[in-house]
């Protein structure tokens, strides 16, 4: 039988209270002996996912995130999973509703009970590959729907947490670092970065020591294992575990901006528990000043930011502006 086919079939209360006792049925493990190449199976479980019976298109979406896994495409995946993981949470939302026993309401609306029990291992494969496909968070971020379902539903399922979690990730934003003594400027975008200006600090101070040369502002180098942890950046089980005694501090100081006199001075430090939107905006653009660190600011980074998932990767990329467009940026920021 085909995938297609075993999926249309309609699943039992007994068969979604087993969970993972699907895989070992011979129609999905034949499945597997015929895969070709992560992709093709894929596109073989799209259609699947998208008509079948609530439980078992919900686990065609799971097999999804296991064949990203297994070098899948993120984003092709992401067109399957996401749409399934809407419809069981609106499904899951109705089941809330309901008072009566899981039997009963089974009996009168199979669909709510089969979503309820598929529901986890959907947010399994939308995790993988949302941690892999910046461009799907951004999408799914933009439906104001799935963002009021997942924080209505997270005390039901416990992946939602980092649903949410992923779902607040800095991406495609920017920010201005000004440093008023050089008369330098440094347009920085964020992908995969935290929500806690920590978080940004770390991978912000890294690039711009690789950019501006070491002692730049009198900073003191990185530390490389801090740097990596902050990027996720292919860390072992070994080094996860010995970031638990990590301690990373700042390196420059991060300031406000300020004036005096008509002329662009650093005020008083930014805090890095605050989050991104705090961050003041100038002339459209979300501004910081440099300085030379003046207060010690320290933090722990798997309390303030910790990994959500080994593959969801943290980048700051930065671009120094030329001289005539910085001194247009402090001419409105004196």
């Amino acid at each position: 039988m085909s995938i297609a086919g075993f999926v249309s079939q309609a699943s039992d209360l007994r068969e979604c209270r087993a969970g993972t006792e699907l895989f070992a049925r011979p129609e999905i493990q034949e499945f597997f002996q015929r895969v070709t190449g992560p992709d093709a199976a894929i596109a073989d479980l799209a259609g699947p996912a998208e008509s079948g019976d609530v439980f078992r298109a919900g686990m065609a979406a799971f097999l999804c995130g296991v064949m990203v896994e297994r070098g899948g495409s993120a984003p092709v995946a992401a067109e399957v999973v996401l749409p399934v993981m809407r419809r069981e949470l609106l499904r899951a939302r109705e089941l809330t509703a309901e008072k009566a026993a899981e039997d009963e309401v089974f009996e009168r609306s199979p669909d709510l009970v089969r979503a309820h029990h598929t529901l986890p291992f959907v947010l399994l494969a939308a995790m993988t590959t949302l941690s892999r496909d910046e461009e799907a968070r951004k999408r799914l971020r933009a439906d104001s729907d799935v963002v009021a379902l997942v924080a209505e539903l997270e005390g039901r399922y416990e992946t939602l947490y980092y649903v949410r979690e992923v779902l607040a990730l800095l991406d495609g934003q920017e920010i201005l670092l000004a440093d008023p003594r050089n008369r330098r400027a440094f347009l920085l975008g964020l992908t995969g970065v935290r929500n806690v200006m920590y978080h940004f600090f770390a991978l912000a101070q890294d690039a711009l020591l690789r950019h501006a040369g070491p002692g730049y502002l009198a900073a003191e180098p990185t530390d490389p294992a801090a740097v990596r942890y902050a990027a996720n950046d292919g860390l072992t089980e070994d080094e996860r575990r010995a970031a638990q005694n990590l301690v990373d501090h700042q390196r420059f100081g991060f300031q406000y901006p300020g004036a005096k006199d008509g002329v662009p001075v650093p005020a008083m430090f930014f805090p890095g528990s605050a989050a991104f939107s705090d961050v003041p905006v100038i002339n459209g653009v979300p501004t910081l000043f440099l300085e030379e660190r003046s207060v010690n600011a320290q933090w722990s980074p798997t309390n303030m930011y910790p990994v959500l998932h080994e593959a969801l990767k943290a980048q700051v990329t930065l671009r120094e502006l030329p001289s005539a467009e910085a001194e247009a940026r402090f001419a409105v920021l004196g």
